[in-house]
């Protein structure tokens, strides 16, 4: 099968679906005829821009990133540590955020998205997220930046 047509059910599955893992991907994409490998789905994932979004139950689920500016991720990049941020702290030239279960993969999406100059790498477990900074001074600037968000309009 062709890679625009894998992609475009791949897309429609998206659309149509609650999907939280790439395993529920897969099945979905199978149980419509598209055998395909775990590594060729990450792969279809990243080139269309294809993000976790948590819903309001909590779940998270694959969605379609649109072109919605920085400005709009920014403010989901707010609202997001807002509400799961639990703790922050700096060492050295890196900042890590603790968040609550599920959702340091969104927040690192949003801070990738949004691609604050100071940030050379981003790393998201489950709860924590490791900001790499270039200098020890962009890694504080960040952490001020950080707390600036969670205290605005609380």
């Amino acid at each position: 099968m062709k890679k625009e047509v894998r992609q475009r059910i791949l897309k429609q599955l998206i659309l149509e679906h609650t999907i939280g893992t790439q395993e529920e991907l897969i099945q979905l994409l199978e149980a419509s005829g598209v055998h395909a490998t775990q590594a060729t789905i990450s792969r279809d994932i990243r080139e269309l821009s294809i993000i976790k979004q948590h819903l309001e139950n909590g779940q998270v689920k694959y969605a379609l990133f649109s072109q919605e500016g920085v400005h709009s991720i920014q403010t989901k990049l707010e609202n997001s540590l807002k509400d799961s941020l639990i703790r922050l702290e700096c060492i050295q030239f890196m900042v890590i955020v603790h968040t609550d279960a599920n959702s340091a993969d969104v927040i690192t999406n949003y801070l990738d998205e949004v691609g604050y100059e100071e940030i050379a790498g981003t790393i998201a477990g489950i709860d924590t997220i490791f900001i790499i900074a270039y200098t020890h001074e962009q890694a504080l600037s960040l952490v001020t930046r950080i707390e600036a968000m969670i205290s605005s309009n609380k």
